[in-house]
C-alpha cells in the first residue's frame, strides 16, 4: 500500500468521516470546507483524482462525489482512526448495568448484547464461554422416570447444566448420592475439559482397581458429560437498528443479512479468531481468508475477548463498512473490560482435589 502525503491523508480522512455521516458521496466542496486545507477547488479535485487513482476512492457516478473504498477503511482504521473515549459517566453506566443483581450468566450476556446494539445502532453480538473450561463444582443425580436419570452440573461462575441420561439399570436415590458424592470428591476443581478426559482415562484402566460403585459412578458421569459445551450460545441483538442504514434499504441486502445471523457456526468461527487477541479487532468481513457468511459482505465486525484467565468469549459489533469507529471502538472495549471484571469476580479457581 503507497503512503500517503499529509496533503492526501487529511483529504482521505475528511471524505471517510463525511462519509460515515452521511453515507452519501463526498464533493470537492465539501472537503473544502470541512478539512482545513486552504486548496483551490482545481488542487482539491486533482488531489480527489489522484486517491482514486490510487484505489482509495471511487465515484459511483461521473457527476458525484466520492466514496471511500475498503482499502481506504483498511487505512482508516490502521493508521488515522482516532476512538473518543467513553466519558468516567457512560463507563460506570455499562458497568453498573451489567453488574445488576443477576444470577444467570446467559442473563448478563444478553444485556451485554443490548448495550452493544443500543450504543452503536448496530447489530450486537455476544459469543457465551465454552463451558468446557468451567470447573466442575458439583454433580447431582436423580431418578427422572423408568429408564431415566436426571443429571445436574454445577459449573464455576453459576453455570448449571442438566442433561437426562437414559440408563439400561435401575438406581437407588441413595446410590445415585453415593455417585455424586464420589464424582465431586475426585473432580472438583478441575474443568469440564479436563474432568471428561479424567473419567475416560479412570475407566480406561479401572479393572479391578477401582470398587464397582466407583466404576458405575464413573460410568454415568460418562454419559451425563460428554456432550456438554459443545452448544456454545451466539446471543444478537438490535437487527431492526440495521433498516436505518442506507447500505440495508434494498430487501434482497436485507434478507442477506438476516440468513447471514442464521448461519451460527461460521458466525462463530468469525469471532473465535478475537479469542487470541488483547485488544479491539476490526476485521473486515470481505478480507477473511477462508469466507464470512455471504449475508455479512460489506460489513465490518469489531469485537473484542473478555474474560482474562477465566474461560473466555468475543462482544462485538457488526455494521456497515461505514461504522463510525471512533465512537464504537470503546463501547466494546468498555464493555469487554467490564464484562472480564465480573467473570474474573464469579469464575475465582477453585482448588483441584484429586491426589
Amino acid at each position: 500500500m503507497p503512503s500517503l502525503g499529509q496533503r492526501e491523508t487529511q483529504v482521505l480522512a475528511t471524505i471517510i468521516e463525511s462519509y460515515i455521516a452521511s453515507a452519501s458521496p463526498v464533493g470537492s466542496r465539501a472537503v473544502a470546507e470541512h478539512s482545513g486545507l486552504r486548496l483551490s477547488p482545481a488542487s482539491m479535485r486533482a488531489t480527489m483524482s489522484d486517491l482514486t487513482d490510487l484505489g482509495y476512492l471511487e465515484q459511483p457516478h461521473t457527476s458525484a462525489g466520492r466514496v471511500p473504498t475498503a482499502r481506504a477503511f483498511r487505512l482508516y482504521v490502521d493508521s488515522l482512526l482516532r476512538p473518543l473515549p467513553l466519558g468516567s459517566a457512560e463507563r460506570d453506566a455499562i458497568a453498573d448495568e451489567l453488574s445488576r443483581q443477576e444470577l444467570e450468566i446467559s442473563g448478563i450476556l444478553r444485556r451485554a448484547a443490548n448495550l452493544l446494539s443500543g450504543h452503536a445502532r448496530q447489530l450486537g453480538m455476544v459469543v457465551a464461554p465454552s463451558e468446557d473450561e468451567a470447573r466442575w463444582r458439583s454433580i447431582e443425580f436423580a431418578p427422572a422416570a423408568e429408564g431415566l436419570v436426571l443429571a445436574v452440573l454445577m459449573l464455576e461462575g453459576g453455570l448449571v447444566r442438566t442433561r437426562t441420561v437414559r440408563v439400561d439399570e435401575r438406581y437407588g436415590q441413595d446410590e445415585l448420592v453415593r455417585f455424586g458424592n464420589y464424582l465431586n470428591e475426585h473432580f472438583r476443581g478441575l474443568s469440564l475439559s479436563e474432568a471428561r478426559d479424567r473419567i475416560g482415562h479412570e475407566l480406561a484402566r479401572a479393572g479391578s482397581r477401582l470398587e464397582e460403585m466407583c466404576v458405575r459412578a464413573l460410568a454415568l458421569s460418562r454419559r451425563a458429560v460428554e456432550h456438554m459445551g459443545d452448544d456454545r450460545e451466539l446471543i444478537v441483538n438490535g437487527t431492526l437498528n440495521m433498516l436505518a442504514h442506507a447500505e440495508f434499504t434494498d430487501v434482497g441486502r436485507m434478507r442477506d443479512l438476516l440468513a447471514a445471523i442464521e448461519e451460527r457456526s461460521r458466525l462463530l468461527e468469525l469471532l473465535d479468531r478475537t479469542l487470541s487477541e488483547r485488544d479491539v479487532r476490526i476485521t473486515f468481513c470481505q478480507d477473511v481468508a477462508d469466507g464470512a457468511p455471504d449475508g455479512l459482505r460489506g460489513c465490518s465486525v469489531i469485537s473484542a475477548a473478555y474474560g482474562g484467565d477465566t474461560p473466555r468469549g468475543v462482544v462485538s459489533v457488526v455494521g456497515p463498512l461505514r461504522m463510525d469507529y471512533a465512537k464504537i471502538v470503546p463501547v466494546v472495549q468498555c464493555v469487554s473490560r467490564a464484562l472480564t471484571q465480573l467473570f474474573r469476580e464469579r469464575f475465582a479457581a477453585a482448588p483441584c482435589r484429586l491426589p
